[in-house]
């Protein structure tokens, strides 16, 4: 958690808040677990007990000339116990090893819900995206902030139950012998420290070296990467990249092991004149006949346990205090507060039917941008239309879309579906309108069929699927495929998977967005890494098979749109020209300017091309 900066919407919660809200949610999914941690704490405060008092029973029994019976059962009574507790110990440890994995399986269920969940505009907020890997890592394993939880309170209470068993003994033989161990073992607690503050502030430099042999080594086995790996000769260089961060690495660690050497040297010193100066005390008292022998044994090592007793005790306090710090950064993630109305809005009832769209003064700005994105854009889509946004790059179109489908909301003005503002509506019901193509997509590693329905098998409905499929103009190709609809996609993640052509995967999204069934059809520059004569084709595809639906064509290539029933042209967050593809041009204005730079470049190409066949 080095490094972290809490923020003011930051939870704070104390410790025995955080405790309390681990115990709850423990109770409340497994409750054993805490059955089990509690026998634990009490078994590793017993078995150390036990084990200080066995001798002192052995000597005063041999001492007092007891009966051998006698010794055999007491000394047989004490070990019995002690290998009782301990295989206890054993088998109760490994039942909290997997109870701690179905506990770590609640939170991290907690951090991907809250993940899925969230107001898409949290996922544009760089602390949230903070919040949500620390959040996940703190819960990722058993041996996660949040499964040593477990350990450590367990640690904890059974060091602190058995330093105050401790407490008592010696507060009988004498206080200031106790004050003397605390000093002691508190200034070889402060020494101890000292490492921890230096690895604090020295651990930047450690990130910065990992992090590179990180990327070095993850690059080094991506398909993505080997190919310019090979064909620029790139091996020698990260292999000098790699060599020179390892070098850092033994570097710090070099200095690590340095500064934990002296401060052994002195912990060893305070030790060694605790256990000394407490021994020829006990020494003493034996020659001054007010101490049995048997006492002490039992004191010095009374002594010696209570020094590792508080010993543990403060060190946990610091991993507590870490732990508390993993807990807030995690609490503070799933209890983000979400904007959009959920389960609480008004509904969209008959889903089939497009709806007009409008925008009343629109204005965007993103946190920490000090332009807007998009600036009093006023618009209105009405039900059927088919509209083009046009522009160069970084005009706001995919701005404006995220804005229209309700992934965010505006700055300024009103969005409103069916004369309604988003803002009061089932944010999920406005989600179920809107079938989007983003230039962004994602496609999962499952079956075809499963990413054309967004379903699994069980749940897909294959006539649906095949029939998406053909109006995509994808299904002889899936046909030739030896497992047709449950084929594989992704070659690294299946051996028997495939993967598609740039064509082949905007025509499976566009049969997913088909299946969905929404009123709305939005392709956000789907088609960008397409040449020209294809991306004209698949917006003819696109155009041809939404003729009872609204859609929304986005595209910086102007011959692309021209079959739009309107266009708009955005330049800096503002419409700057509006109307079809033949009024746009005979106004001779910006749409003009770069449909006619555009149709130079191409027409330029073909010549050359041509010259060079």
């Amino acid at each position: 958690m080095e490094g972290w900066v809490m923020e003011e919407k930051d939870k704070e919660y104390s410790i025995l808040q955080n405790f309390c809200y681990c115990i709850k949610a423990t109770i409340q999914n497994y409750p054993k677990l805490l059955v089990l941690c509690v026998s634990l704490i009490v078994i590793n405060a017993a078995i150390p007990v036990i084990t200080t008092f066995l001798p002192k029973v052995v000597i005063d029994e041999i001492v007092n000339q007891k009966p051998l019976e006698h010794l055999m059962f007491a000394t047989g009574l004490f070990l019995g116990t002690i290998i009782i507790m301990t295989s206890l110990q054993k088998y109760i440890d490994r039942l909290i090893y997997w109870h701690k994995y179905k506990m770590n399986t609640y939170f991290l269920k907690m951090v991907t819900n809250k993940s899925l969940r969230t107001d898409y505009c949290n996922q544009e907020d760089e602390h949230f995206r903070n919040l949500q890997s620390e959040s996940f890592a703190s819960c990722n394993g058993n041996f996660s902030y949040y499964a040593r939880i477990y350990d450590t309170s367990v640690g904890f209470m059974a060091n602190l139950l058995g330093f105050v068993t401790f407490f008592y003994v010696l507060i009988r033989l004498n206080i200031i012998i106790v004050f003397f161990l605390v000093i002691s073992t508190l200034a070889s607690y402060f020494m101890n420290k000292r490492i921890i503050k230096w690895e604090k502030v020295n651990n930047e430099e450690k990130i910065s070296y990992t992090q590179k042999l990180q990327y070095i080594t993850k690059v080094s086995g991506e398909i993505k990467a080997a190919k310019d790996i090979r064909l620029y000769n790139m091996i020698a260089w990260l292999n000098s990249v790699y060599r020179v961060n390892m070098e850092g690495v033994n570097s710090w660690y070099k200095k690590y092991a340095s500064k934990i050497f002296k401060v052994s040297i002195c912990d060893c010193s305070f030790s060694l004149v605790r256990e000394g100066v407490t021994y020829f005390y006990l020494l003493y008292l034996v020659l001054q006949g007010t101490l049995t022998v048997a006492d002490f044994v039992l004191y010095f090592n009374v002594i010696v346990g209570f020094s590792a007793w508080l010993n543990s005790l403060l060190g946990q306090v610091n991993t507590i205090n870490r732990l508390n710090v993993s807990i807030n950064t995690f609490r503070t993630f799933v209890e983000y507060p979400e904007k959009y109305c959920r389960n609480s809005g008004e509904k969209i009832h008959d889903f089939l039917k497009p709806r007009t769209i409008e925008l009343k003064n629109v204005s965007y700005q993103y946190s920490g941008e000090d332009s807007k994105v998009i600036d009093d854009l006023s618009l209105t889509i009405n039900p059927g239309q088919h509209l083009a946004v046009v522009g160069l790059n970084g005009a706001g179109k995919t701005t404006l879309v995220k804005l229209i489908c309700g992934l965010i909301d505006p700055t300024e003005g009103q969005v409103l579906y069916d004369g309604k503002d988003l803002k009061v509506l089932d944010r999920d019901d406005v989600y179920k309108a809107f079938g989007v193509v983003f230039q962004q997509y994602s496609i999962l590693p499952v079956t075809i069929a499963e990413i054309v329905a967004e379903n699994i098998r069980e749940n897909v409905n294959v006539d649906r699927v095949k029939k998406c499929l053909e109006q995509a103009g994808l299904m002889e190709k899936i046909n030739s495929l030896k497992y047709g609809l449950d084929t594989k996609y992704d070659k690294t993640m299946w051996e028997d998977g495939i993967d598609l052509s740039g064509g082949e995967k905007q025509k499976l999204l566009l049969a997913r967005a088909l299946y969905k069934n929404s009123p709305i059809v939005i392709l956000d520059e789907p088609t960008a890494a397409l040449d020209p004569i294809s991306e004209q084709n698949m917006y003819e595809l696109y155009n041809g098979v939404m003729d009872s639906k609204s859609s929304i064509f986005i595209s910086h290539r102007l011959a692309s749109t021209r079959f739009c029933s309107h266009i708009i042209l955005l330049e800096n967050g503002k419409i700057i020209e509006c109307g079809t593809h033949d009024e746009l041009l005979s106004l001779h204005g910006k749409y003009y300017e770069l449909f006619e730079t555009q149709a130079k470049h191409y027409r330029e190409k073909k010549v050359d091309e041509y010259e060079h066949s």
